[in-house]
Parts: structure tokens; C-alpha cells; sequence
């Protein structure tokens, strides 16, 4: 069943932040969201780029508006900056798309000595969540929206093997890793708001198989054997648009009747191209018990903690949200 369209009217005036905005996916969701009359917030890591991305956005939207704001999702000082600034240059957000991420880079660290891939693509958007939330308004139509990745169904994970330790390291290994742990944080986080009847949802979508600079430049995604190299001409005909992979991220970020736990994709053909429409979700993201666990982790690995604690800080999330509207967060 295709889902509806995105709708206008939803993100006009709002201020969405899109992490990885001067290029690919991104760019493309900030080009769509500024042509619906958005502020958006550009988070990217490199100053050079996101402004050579933001003249091609005024190219095309001249009346768009847009901030720029540097963010390295992979380091933890990178994202506790970046909050800063987003209270001090912008004052609040409505929807946050952590769409940022890398794919099949060999074994590398980033500062804190976390595994590349999942740096970027689960624990990042994890500490940038915690970090933001008190920055988003929580009023119907707030959302947080993970992008995720096909390649999430073949992610196994292990919460001794998070971090990449075992010595047996496989880039594609750990780049679906990341993915099934960023959609089973994603169902996490999602009823941890509703425990606190918050307004804000969350949820996830992929964009099926897109052309992007981070897929074509990519040797685990061009392989060098016949047979592979055959595979992926076959295949070419079926990759759409950088644009169209877009939509089913832009339709969980601003469509109507969507809901907090949703998982979208293309409605196509094994969810490579199409409309936007539910996708299929690894039932490992469904282990809710995993889930608290890898939240428990998570935590502890970046040194970020929030929405945690037991009924007594239910009960005072409830007394603070009911006088100021806001939503408070646990911290150690």
C-alpha cells in the first residue's frame, strides 16, 4: 500500500535541522524542504562544501531559508558544539533528520576510539538526539527520522561486538550493524516518548538504492569481478533518481498520517525504486528487551543519557512538561 504524499503546508515555517546536507540525500532533502518553505538547518561537516551546497539551493530557491552550522556526527565534541550554536544562532527545531553516514570504510576510529561506521551511523544520531531534544518543540508534527538503509536486514547485532573489538572486522558487516542498531533505537526512542506523552515521534526510512557519492565511489559497492561488475549493470536500470530516493525520507519528515515506530522505503520492486510506502523491517529492530540494552549501551558509550530513569522521573516529566511544555532529560 503507497503511503500519501508529503504535504506543504506541514513544514512551512519550520525549522528542520538535515545532518549531511551538502551533498546526496541531503541536499536533495534540503532543496525539497526549502521549495516547501522550511528553514532549514544545513548540519555538515565541512564549511566548504555546505556552502557551495547552499549556492546551488539558492540557485534554484532563491527565497530559501537556510543556515548553515558545522557538524561532525562521528565526534562528541562535534555534537555537543553544534547544540550550542543551534540554541544561540536558531533557538529551537521542529524535525530532525539524522541522515549523515558513511558506508564500507575500512577499520578506523574516531577520537573517542569508537568504530567508524557505527560512530557515524548509530551513536552520532544517538548523542545528537539526546543532545537536540531540548531544542525540539514538542507539539504535534515534531519528528525525529532516522534514514536507514536496506542493508539493515542482513545487520546482526551483538552488544559485546558493538564497538568493532572482536578482530574480525568486515566493512559491510559493520556498516549493516549500524543500520539495524540505529532502526532498533529508533523503535526504542519512539516509545520512550510515548511513555512520556510527548508529541514529538520518531521513526525511520531508506531510500532503497541511490546513486550517491557515498555508493559510487565505494569499492564494496563496485566490485572489480565480472560477475559483480554484470550484477550491477543489470541493476542499473532499476536505481532511481538521487531526487526520487529523497522522497520516502521526505515523506516520513512532513507527510500527514504517519506515525511514531513507521519504517518507510521505496514501494517498488524489492524496495530499490518507488513510491514511498512501508517498508520491511529485520525483526531483530523489534527485540524490545535488545532494544533497552543497546540503549543502556549507548549511553554509556557516549557519555549522552536521556529518557531513562524509572516512574518517579516519569512522574516529574509529566509536572515539568504540564507547566513549560517542554521535555526534560535525564542526564548522569
Amino acid at each position: 500500500m503507497v503511503a500519501a504524499s508529503a504535504n506543504p503546508s506541514s513544514v512551512s515555517d519550520k525549522v528542520i535541522v538535515v545532518t549531511g546536507a551538502n551533498a546526496g540525500l541531503g541536499l536533495q532533502l534540503s532543496l525539497k524542504l526549502a521549495r516547501m518553505g522550511a528553514h532549514v538547518v544545513m548540519a555538515c561537516r565541512s564549511l566548504r562544501r555546505a556552502e557551495r551546497a547552499r549556492a546551488q539551493l539558492l540557485g534554484e530557491v532563491p527565497a530559501a531559508r537556510t543556515t548553515i552550522l558545522p557538524l561532525d556526527v562521528a565526534e562528541p565534541e562535534s555534537i555537543h558544539a553544534f547544540g550550542a550554536l543551534l540554541v544561540e544562532r536558531v533557538g529551537h527545531l521542529d524535525v530532525l533528520v539524522n541522515n549523515a553516514g558513511i558506508f564500507g570504510v575500512p577499520l578506523s576510529r574516531n577520537s573517542a576510539g569508537h568504530e567508524l561506521q557505527l560512530a557515524t551511523n548509530y551513536l552520532g544520531p544517538f548523542a545528537l538526539t539526546g543532545t537536540l531534544l531540548p531544542s525540539l518543540r514538542d507539539l504535534p508534527g515534531a519528528r525525529i527520522v532516522n534514514v536507514g538503509s536496506l542493508a539493515h536486514r542482513l545487520g546482526r547485532l551483538r552488544l559485546d561486538e558493538l564497538n568493532g573489538e572482536d578482530g574480525d572486522y568486515s566493512a559491510w558487516g559493520a556498516y549493516a550493524r549500524s543500520k539495524v542498531a540505529l532502526l532498533m533505537y529508533t523503535m526504542e526512542l519512539n516509545r520512550r516518548l510515548q511513555e512520556r506523552g510527548s508529541s514529538i515521534i520518531a521513526l525511520c526510512a531508506h531510500p532503497g538504492m541511490a546513486p550517491t557519492d557515498i555508493a559510487r565511489h565505494n569499492p564494496v559497492a563496485n566490485p572489480k569481478s565480472a560477475l559483480g561488475k554484470w550484477f550491477n549493470r543489470r541493476m542499473e536500470r532499476w536505481i532511481p533518481t538521487v531526487a526520487d530516493a529523497a522522497e520516502p525520507i521526505l515523506h516520513a519528515a512532513c507527510a500527514a498520517g504517519v506515525s511514531g515506530g513507521d519504517y518507510y522505503g521505496p514501494g517498488g520492486w524489492l524496495e530499490i525504486a518507488g513510491a514511498p510506502a512501508k517498508a520491511r523491517v529485520n525483526a531483530r529492530a523489534l527485540d524490545a528487551e535488545m532494544a533497552r540494552e543497546l540503549w543502556s549501551a549507548s549511553e554509556a558509550i557516549t557519555g549522552v543519557s536521556y529518557l531513562s530513569g524509572g516512574a518517579a522521573f516519569r512522574r516529574c516529566c509529566e509536572e515539568v512538561r504540564h507547566e513549560s511544555g517542554a521535555l526534560p532529560l535525564a542526564r548522569d
